[in-house]
């Protein structure tokens, strides 16, 4: 064990080789000094490098909003369900000390999720504030004095300015807005989660049916398409024989209206002729005439 100091922060100045984690008889040895305060303090929740906070006599039930007292009955958080809890040990931390919380295995194991800040920091004075989130399928029954987390103490190698304390955490209440947004919690119970649980997956299974009638319609809908194209194709060429046997017609008319212009002409030379003819007989019906 660490021999304790009067004072321990002449072990550490301004330039020191940084920060080191308080091991159990440095704990130990704060604690006697009054350097670390825990009240309530037990050897039993002390580990090699940490020291366990327990549940303390409050808790509120997320929902409800009412301060339960734990000395009379013990906490039960049904599934889904939140709970609020103060801490059962008091702590002021040195101003060269922060400490660092984190949830107990047994804990993740009985599927509680423990809500709460990570750091505590330096100078802080005061009870701690947690929140707990039943997420397993059975209710968790906590009496007070449970151990609740493991803290971690770390020695800076210089004091830092200290928070000012919470002025109901520095007495063991919860604070109003905290018991606010307990009362306004949407709880949602068990029961609900597996509905809504069940009516996702039945939501699932409806996409999945509509996946294969989307792929049923869609194969004739492809035929469909496959077959427009094909009727696309022979109106392009019927388009073009069209245009292919306008283009004929408009060279026959050319022929045709070539023919009806040399016909006129014919005509014209037709008619000229006869007239000559015409005229030699005249003449000759006339020298006859004359003649007798």
């Amino acid at each position: 064990m660490t021999k304790p100091d009067a004072d321990t922060s002449n072990l550490f100045s301004e330039h020191g080789i940084g920060t080191t984690i308080l091991l159990s008889d440095d704990i130990i040895t704060m604690v006697q000094n009054q350097r670390l305060i825990i009240d309530g303090f037990d050897k039993g929740c002390l580990q090699s490098t940490s020291y366990d906070f327990r549940i303390g006599k409050k808790a509120v039930v997320g929902g409800q909003g009412n301060e339960l007292d734990l000395e009379d009955r013990p906490l039960v958080i049904d599934p889904g369900s939140y709970a609020g809890l103060i801490s059962l040990e008091k702590v002021k931390l040195p101003n060269n000390v922060y400490a660092q919380i984190g949830s107990k295995r047994k804990f993740s194991y009985d599927g509680l999720i423990l809500l709460t800040g990570s750091i505590i920091d330096p100078g802080y004075e005061g009870y701690l504030l947690f929140g707990l989130y039943n997420a397993s399928t059975k209710k968790v029954v906590l009496p007070k004095s449970t151990k609740l987390c493991n803290v971690i103490f770390h020695r800076l190698p210089k004091e830092v300015k200290p928070v000012s304390p919470d002025p109901y955490l520095l007495d063991g209440d919860f604070p109003p807005d905290f018991l606010t947004k307990m009362a306004n919690v949407d709880v949602l119970p068990w029961h609900r989660i597996s509905e809504e649980v069940r009516h996702i997956q039945e939501l699932a299974k409806e996409v999945l049916d509509l996946k294969v009638q989307y792929n049923d319609v869609l194969k004739p809908i492809a035929e469909l398409t496959k077959n427009i194209d094909s009727v696309n194709t022979d109106v392009r060429l019927l388009a073009e024989s069209v245009k292919s046997l306008r283009g004929s017609v408009s060279a026959q008319d050319k022929e045709l209206r070539d023919v009806g212009s040399k016909l006129g002409r014919y005509g014209v030379l037709v008619n000229i002729a006869w007239g000559i003819v015409l005229v030699v007989i005249t003449v000759l019906l006339t020298i006859l005439a004359t003649k007798k």
